[in-house]
């Protein structure tokens, strides 16, 4: 019993969810976040993309390769616009003595700037 409370305390595991509404490609800091003016757009192509990155003691720092990289899927995701909408952020981080890893997820929405108009019937 001991060594499972041990076990335990020489693990831990961590998960933050962030939204944002807009992301400019060009200027996105997920710590320092201001949402962009712009003019109204809709949700068109829904997108993903994720990333891990692991460090063993301390040859690296897992964290900051994960951060490095969500800058790289910001900007390579929706490549014919400048803006993300709709966007979901999942940073997750676990931890031993020995190996450390830390995963992001980007989900997302390419915009569509006009809304879509459907017919309408004559009025009488």
């Amino acid at each position: 019993m001991k060594i499972f409370f041990i076990l335990l305390l020489m693990i831990s595991c961590t998960r933050k969810y962030q939204g944002f509404p807009i992301i400019d490609k060009n200027h996105f800091d997920k710590d320092n976040y201001d949402s962009p003016i712009t003019s109204k757009m809709y949700p068109g192509k829904k997108v993903q993309a994720s990333t891990c990155s692991g460090q063993i003691f301390f040859s690296s720092n897992a964290y900051e390769d994960t951060k490095r990289q969500l800058q790289n899927i910001v900007r390579t995701l929706c490549p014919d616009s400048q803006y993300l909408i709709e966007n979901e952020l999942t940073e997750t981080w676990w931890t031993t003595i020995i190996y450390s890893r830390s995963c992001v997820e980007l989900i997302s929405f390419c915009p569509r700037n006009e809304k879509k108009e459907f017919p309408r019937a004559p009025l009488k």
